[in-house]
């Protein structure tokens, strides 16, 4: 009796033993993923840049060299603001010319009028001494042609007081043109000038941008052509603000695609943030929403085989495999929408290496993954 309880403890004893090394030892080395449920988006992403439709190029109105520049690149400015100034030196002189000339013609103007009320008075006595044969009438002619001359003078200077008045007024609306203003309010994107140049009508001084034209570039794959609508919103990332995520919209589709990279510029309205500066030529990354998913379950494609026209998981049922037949729908080219067959917190396997589970197959965890 001793000798059987002995043999039964020794079997009992092998029975356990085995069943522990088969418990911590066997199975089929997995990649376990706990699923939860989450918001998503389904989108396209893209590159591209800061650009702009149109940009004004700052030119002076006068030849003249560049005294003081006011302004920075990159900086933003109101319509009328102060950029340049240049030197006057010339323009002074012109002006103080001007103002001598209208001067000098007043002071014409005046003294030749006295001498005109002289000259009437003169004549006025001498047809008095005439009419009583006092004066010859060539002495009283003299005097006759004395006012005349003088009442053209006055005429002559009147004019010409009105010409240097022209002049003065033409000077001085000059004058102001010797300061360089913005033509519209914007950034300054670029400064082609130094202090010193000599510069003239037509030359660029400074390049302008304003805000109203300037919107996100980004360069769209052919293939998403139909995908892409007017209003669609984009999560846009700029390289200067990588922590940073700013929803806007899709404002214009490009008509025609490039056949040369086969793809179309697609335009993103810019962010209007007081604390960001949006600049021409920033580089991006952006993802533009074709859809948007809230509290939905979405699993990699790798651990989801296909067999018959049906799809199945092998989900983890203690230390075992179990093979689960699901409802998917496609959500990206590595990812898959599960609409039936998974509860939340449900984990899923992948065989590691070669080779596919099969039903029922003893499984072992070598790395657990949490969705």
């Amino acid at each position: 009796m001793n000798l059987k309880k002995k043999i039964f403890s020794v079997v009992i004893f092998i029975f356990i033993v085995a069943l522990a090394i088969w418990f911590f030892t066997g199975g089929v080395p997995c990649i376990a993923l706990e699923i939860h449920k989450q918001d998503a988006i389904k989108g396209v992403s893209v590159t591209g840049r800061v650009a702009t439709t149109e940009d004004v190029q700052v030119t002076p109105e006068v030849t003249a060299t560049i005294e003081k520049i006011l302004v920075k690149t990159e900086q933003e400015v109101e319509k009328g603001q102060e950029l340049a100034y240049l030197n006057k030196d010339e323009i002074l002189g012109q002006l103080s010319t001007a103002e001598a000339r209208v001067s000098v013609a007043r002071a014409t103007l005046a003294r030749t009028r006295i001498e005109y009320q002289d000259a009437l008075s003169d004549e006025k006595r001498y047809k008095k001494l005439f009419e009583i044969g006092a004066v010859s009438k060539r002495a009283l002619e003299e005097r006759t042609l004395r006012r005349e001359q003088l009442k053209e003078t006055i005429i002559q200077t009147q004019n010409e007081i009105e010409a240097a008045q022209g002049q003065l007024s033409t000077t001085r609306e000059q004058f102001d043109n010797y300061t360089v203003r913005a033509p519209i309010s914007g950034i300054i994107t670029e400064k082609l000038v130094s202090t010193g140049d000599i510069v003239s009508p037509q030359q660029n001084l400074f390049r302008l941008v304003g805000p109203e034209f300037i919107f996100l570039g980004v360069d769209v794959e052919e293939n998403e052509l139909d995908s892409i609508k007017l209003g669609q919103d984009a999560l846009v990332i700029f390289d200067a603000y990588p922590d940073r995520v700013f929803r806007q919209k899709v404002i214009r589709i490009a008509r025609e695609v490039d056949f040369v990279t086969g793809t179309f510029i697609v335009r993103i309205r810019r962010p209007e943030v007081k604390d960001v500066k949006i600049l021409v030529g920033m580089t991006l990354d952006a993802t533009i929403i074709l859809e948007e998913y809230k509290n939905v379950m979405i699993i990699p494609s790798d651990f989801v085989t296909q067999e018959n026209n049906k799809t199945f998981v092998f989900k983890k049922v203690n230390y075992f495999a179990r093979k689960t037949e699901i409802k998917t729908k496609q959500f990206d080219n590595n990812r898959v929408l599960v609409e039936k067959g998974l509860d939340e917190g449900d984990v899923i396997l992948k065989r590691i290496g070669t080779g596919k589970l099969k039903d029922n197959t003893k499984i072992k965890v070598e790395e657990f993954r949490e969705k």
